[in-house]
């Protein structure tokens, strides 16, 4: 089955050190960074030329976390945040001029902000007390879809771009996360363990409307990322990377097992992933 697209993702398969690498069309994969401290949360630039994460190497502690941007070869790293709080979990605009991120700066709680892609004129959307995160941008730059647990429990909610209007779109006794929205806007994909069991990944109506649940592995599927022609979806599920069509069917394989692979991200644009194995699930 061609599977179009090249992905980054995480993975500790080199000294249990958490790297970003990236995953080519011919299925060889090439480690993007190299350091002591943990690099993740890996968010391609619209034109696939840059990469944005999160990344502890500025704290020799190991407990504090900076957003970063690299090129897509993993050169010219350049630090956007320097702050004593948590920042990470980055989202690059569709235009590419801003980046939503994550920060702990507002007195502990974690909190949706936004800066420009150099770092400069950082803004705060969120407040309250209570956890905002995962921000999303809209494909046409209008609204940001995040997880909050400001009712409770984690749910998936959308905002104007400018912080204005939060939206509830899930109502679930249970945790939701992980929005991704489709690239033509009218989907969002997220995780789930509403079914009461583990994480499974469900697909929404950008409105919050036609839930539909897409898979029903057993084991934990996490963190849902659309191919740049809506046709696939990468996840997460038990620490490897698969990939799906878009209806939840052709579920393939593409990390090996043997260590921790996680955070997978579609290249914008993209060629032919091939070299990947069917899984037996």
């Amino acid at each position: 089955m061609p599977i179009p697209g090249q992905l980054a993702f995480v993975s500790d398969r080199l000294l249990g050190q958490e790297d970003i690498y990236l995953m080519r069309a011919d299925g060889s994969v090439e480690r993007l960074t190299a350091s002591l401290g943990q690099d993740d949360w890996p968010a391609w630039s619209p034109d696939g030329q840059k990469i944005a994460f999160e990344s502890e190497r500025s704290d020799p502690a190991g407990v504090n976390f900076d957003v970063f941007t690299m090129n897509a070869d993993g050169t010219g790293l350049t630090p956007l945040t320097a702050d004593t709080a948590f920042d990470g979990q980055p989202a690059w605009s569709p235009d590419g001029t801003k980046i939503a991120f994550v920060s702990t700066r507002d007195g502990g709680n974690a909190h949706i902000f936004r800066m420009t892609a150099t770092g400069d004129s950082v803004q705060q959307l969120t407040t309250g007390a209570w956890f905002d995160a995962q921000p999303a941008w809209s494909p046409d730059g209008a609204k940001i879809a995040f997880a909050s647990n400001r009712d409770l429990n984690d749910e998936i909610y959308v905002m104007n771009a400018d912080g204005s209007n939060p939206v509830r779109l899930t109502t679930n006794l249970a945790h939701d996360d992980g929005p991704a929205w489709s690239p033509k806007g009218s989907k969002i994909a997220f995780y789930s363990d509403r079914d009461g069991v583990d994480f499974a990944i469900y697909v929404m109506n950008a409105d919050g409307t036609g839930v539909m649940k897409l898979t029903a592995s057993g084991v934990p599927d996490e963190l849902p990322s659309w191919s740049s022609d809506s046709a696939f979806i990468a996840f997460d599920s038990n620490a490897d990377i698969y990939i799906m069509r878009a209806d939840g069917t052709g579920v393939v394989r593409v990390t090996q097992g043997g260590s921790t692979n996680i955070m997978a991200r579609w290249r914008p644009g993209g060629a032919v992933l091939s070299g990947a194995r069917t899984a037996s699930r």
